[in-house]
């Protein structure tokens, strides 16, 4: 074939690739949530701030095509937000995100990051959700220094914001979304509480260390068909029966920077040869960073750039990342859309519609 024919083919593919996305943008839309939990389960659940998250939430435009069924979970390419829990009702001084996680759920992001502690705080601080949790979410560890991020005594129970995962979950059949926990509690006091969750929602989307076969990770459609499609990390200890240990199973990449020479460069604690890929670009800037600094990392052509370069120095033995984290996503890419600009999740769901899974 000569080189004027590759090029008029690459050029087909690339349209039909494009207009793909476009088509499956206006068919797949993020299933409305619910205007109330059960009516029944209220009380327990404590969570009197709902009805009006959900709203917010069902405003959001999705900018995530569901990748097809055959796309298997160790090429499944997502969004994933940092510090997810810390947003403005718990977060009123320094936040890493801008809206409730319903709201990055409903927005297209499908991976979270939450960070979990031993309650073990009385008076004046509180815990929002099931009165019976004993994990909360914070940043940093719960208390004094947690109150100069925070400005409110008000913690999120894990139970909480794991319900409202639930209830999206159910109510969008085709999100398959990944959990990263930093876990400064307890692993089986985590498993446990995690248990008790899908227990009282009568819903239970796992997807469980039982049901790996080997290193087989599944297509998103056996995960879809048998509603196993709520993947859990723990950064420390070994897995549970529900979540699994990060770093066995996980390639990760520096965090708290966003410089570009140090991207390319693996964790500490990770190593390069796993099946996944969890690629970070965020800060670690104890201040709630401007969106005009946060949409550099998110615009389109600097993420394709920060991807094709470290696959180019062989992170993660050159494979693509699986989530791509950062801080602010919400405001971030409402910047950039306002200004007609393409964001990462142009460029996942680019890369989830494309046959060649190895290719930036």
């Amino acid at each position: 074939m000569g080189e004027e024919m590759k090029k008029v083919v690459s050029h087909v593919l690339l349209r039909i690739i494009f207009f793909s996305i476009v088509l499956q943008q206006l068919v797949i839309m993020a299933a409305p949530l619910p205007a109330t939990l059960p009516v029944d389960q209220q009380e327990y659940l404590n969570d009197s701030a709902w009805a009006e998250d959900a709203k917010q939430a069902n405003s959001n435009t999705n900018h995530f095509v569901e990748p097809s069924d055959d796309t298997r979970y160790v090429d499944y390419r997502y969004v994933g937000t940092h510090n997810s829990h810390v947003y403005p009702r718990f977060f009123k001084v320094v936040r890493q995100q801008d809206q409730t996680i319903l709201g990055h759920l409903t927005y297209g992001v499908r991976g979270l990051m939450l960070d979990t502690y031993a309650w073990n705080l009385g008076w004046p601080s509180s815990l929002v959700g099931p009165k019976d949790s004993k994990i909360c979410l914070s940043h940093p560890k719960p208390g004094p220094l947690a109150f100069t991020q925070k400005g409110t005594t008000t913690y999120q129970s894990l139970k909480y914001e794991l319900r409202r995962i639930v209830e999206f979950m159910r109510a969008n059949p085709k999100a398959v979304v990944t959990i990263i926990f930093e876990n400064y509690s307890d692993n089986a006091e985590l498993s446990k509480e995690i248990k008790d969750v899908m227990a009282h929602a009568k819903y239970d989307p796992i997807f469980k260390v039982a049901d790996l076969s080997g290193e087989n990770w599944p297509t998103l459609g056996e995960m879809r068909s048998k509603n196993k499609r709520l993947v859990m990390f723990t950064q420390t200890g070994g897995n549970t029966d529900v979540t699994f240990s990060q770093f066995v199973y996980m390639t990760e990449n520096r965090y708290s920077t966003t410089d570009e020479n140090k991207l390319c460069n693996l964790r500490e604690e990770s190593k390069n040869d796993k099946p996944l890929v969890a690629f970070n670009n965020f800060s670690g800037l104890a201040i709630t960073v401007p969106t005009y600094t946060t949409r550099d990392r998110l615009v389109y052509d600097t993420v394709k750039r920060i991807i094709t370069n470290c696959q180019s120095k062989k992170f993660a033995n050159g494979r693509l990342f699986n989530g791509y984290w950062a801080d602010r996503i919400v405001d971030s890419c409402n910047d950039l859309y306002s200004n007609k600009h393409k964001t990462i999740f142009e460029y996942v769901n680019e890369l989830n519609a494309k046959p060649d899974k190895t290719k930036p």
